[in-house]
């Protein structure tokens, strides 16, 4: 085999190889005798059909599995030769192939660069610890109160005020045609909190119970529904009520309908939860840091689709989310485009970084602990185990599994040999 190679950027490059026709000899022989193996023809028994018969009856066929052949063969001794990663081919061209010529095809090659890690061990990061106030305690329970509050119409007053919690009529047009993503019936809103755009409020504060206006609203361009984002939209708004929100006491009929015996008992458990939130919280803020640590010490570079296609990944988890709460959204705006651009990169450099800390430590994952995590899997979501295990295999997600089991040992590892600054802050919300 012969080669010559071209750098495209620091991911990519082009290859061009010419494989000695002796090479090609062998191949063809070793392809024909596969097939001659299956061959099936009237008056020969299986697998004894004459060669040049086999030859004539798979012609094509023959061919292509040799070129497929020959190029993956020399394509993982390229790969050996120059100790490329290479995790994608394109542009591939090829001659006809012959048995008596040499073979030439070139093609480009994306791979991931060698990654020369800064020192992983004693990482010096801090680690938040959220301690549980008597403030924090009291804020759950106003909350807890404040989910269960009712509302009641304001009978005695007429004009919209600020802070006013309202039920509303909504509904935007852009030119004839009516944007249904904007269209609200019966929707409850608090004016002065920020959730409307600044033009709807202030006209809200300049209407009364029952009356309907219609208005022009510019909407910003990163507004996230694309149907109003950037444009001038005819909107109209009828007040149907103005209410009160009526917030119950923290009385023993209140705590029997939430299942306590006594206040003391509802703290106890308000705190218990907090703590655990806290302590979850105290983790993750640890693992960022470490991982901030990694991404920011290592250069690390790869191809650009991994970018992409995570990017889409995040995408659609966010619009998902989106529509979870009621927004049917077709794309996201701008800044969180740039967001999930920094999410997805950070993503990718992370998970390179310790994939090569895996290969450098030999952490790895067993079959078993596998098996554990399907195990769970079925006791949680009362399933069959050999339901879970298929699924997962048809689908070809047993490697994700895999992945994210050696990513969980590998920041362990971390934690267990960093630096660790505690630092108390306030509980989380």
């Amino acid at each position: 085999m012969g080669f010559e190679i071209n750098d495209l950027s620091s991911t990519e490059k082009s290859a061009k190889i010419v494989i000695d026709k002796s090479e090609v000899k062998i191949n063809y022989s070793d392809v024909v005798k596969l097939f001659q193996k299956d061959a099936d023809l009237k008056g020969f028994r299986k697998g004894k059909v004459p060669t040049n018969v086999v030859e004539s009856m798979y012609s094509e066929q023959i061919n292509e599995e040799l070129r497929t052949r020959l190029i993956n063969l020399n394509l993982r001794k390229l790969a050996a030769d120059e100790k490329l990663n290479i995790v994608r081919t394109k542009d591939i061209k090829y001659e006809d192939i012959n048995k008596d010529e040499d073979f030439t095809f070139s093609l480009n090659l994306e791979f991931i660069p060698e990654i020369r890690l800064a020192k992983y061990e004693s990482i010096p990061a801090n680690k938040d610890i959220f301690a549980v106030r008597k403030k924090d305690i009291d804020d759950a329970i106003k909350n807890l109160l404040e989910n269960f509050a009712t509302n009641e119409e304001v009978k005695n007053r007429k004009k919209v005020q600020n802070e006013d919690l309202l039920e509303i009529n909504f509904s935007g047009k852009f030119g004839d045609e009516e944007i249904k993503e904007l269209s609200r019936d019966k929707a409850v809103i608090v004016l002065g909190n920020k959730s409307l755009i600044p033009e709807i409020e202030s006209e809200l504060l300049t209407m009364k119970l029952d009356e309907e206006k219609t208005f022009y609203v510019n909407y910003p361009v990163d507004f996230p529904i694309d149907g109003a984002a950037g444009k001038k939209i005819n909107c109209n708004i009828k007040v149907n009520k103005i209410l009160k929100k009526l917030i119950p006491k923290l009385d023993k009929e209140f705590l029997k309908k939430i299942g306590f015996e006594s206040k003391k008992l509802l703290e106890d458990r308000i705190k218990e939860d907090l703590t655990r939130s806290s302590d979850s919280k105290s983790e993750s803020s640890l693992r960022k840091n470490i991982g901030d640590f990694l991404v920011n010490k290592n250069k690390v570079d790869f191809p650009g689709f991994f970018v992409e296609d995570e990017e889409k990944r995040l995408t659609s988890e966010y619009l998902n989310r989106m529509k979870e709460q009621g927004m049917n959204l077709d794309k996201v705006d701008d800044k969180t485009k740039e967001i999930i651009n920094e999410s997805a990169t950070r993503n990718i450099k992370l998970a390179l970084i310790f994939a090569e800390i895996s290969k450098l430590e030999n952490i790895s994952v067993t079959d078993e602990e596998i098996d554990a995590v399907f195990s769970s899997m079925s006791a949680s979501q009362n399933v069959p185990l050999d339901k879970i295990k298929n699924y997962y295999k048809e689908n070809n997600l047993v490697d994700d599994v895999r992945a994210k089991l050696a990513d969980e040992k590998v920041i362990k590892f971390l934690i267990s040999k960093a630096k660790i600054k505690e630092i108390k802050v306030k509980a989380p919300k």
